[in-house]
């Protein structure tokens, strides 16, 4: 795999206002490269009219695109996800959000470092569908 670059953000509640707060953060992070950023149809990725406002006046350096209403086959982090609450929050108890949030933050480390746990999670998507054999989603 190719270097893999995350952004990620903790929030104790993550809505529209912390999702502009992200997406400033993605940019600030990439610029002045232009980040394509999709996203799903979860109702924190809905800006109030001051994060469309800022968005708007963003476009030379972000643009979001919308996968289709209840589509997980074409979100490679719904797979990342199943890793990741098998990995760290399934049948877990932690004392305090900042205990689960190390613990998640460890996680998502442990991925960059060993990249076959996510691999087959999001292979599909990098090596695209043409690839695959035509019965392999009847066997996932």
């Amino acid at each position: 795999m190719d270097e893999i670059e995350t952004d990620f953000r903790f929030a104790d509640v993550f809505d529209g206002h912390t999702f502009h707060e992200f997406l400033e953060q993605v940019v600030d992070h990439h610029a002045p490269r232009k980040v394509f950023l999709i996203i799903d149809n979860g109702p924190c990725h809905w800006l109030d009219a001051a994060g469309k406002a800022w968005l708007a006046a963003h476009a030379d350096l972000i643009e979001l695109h919308r996968l289709p209403p209840y589509s997980p086959e074409f979100n490679p982090m719904e797979g990342v996800w199943k890793q990741t609450r098998k990995r760290t929050t399934h049948n877990r108890f932690y004392r305090t959000p900042e205990e689960r949030d190390a613990a998640l933050a460890s996680t998502f480390a442990s991925f960059r470092e060993r990249r076959e746990w996510i691999a087959p999670q999001v292979a599909r998507y990098r090596e695209g569908w043409a690839a695959r054999p035509a019965d392999a989603d009847r066997a996932a």
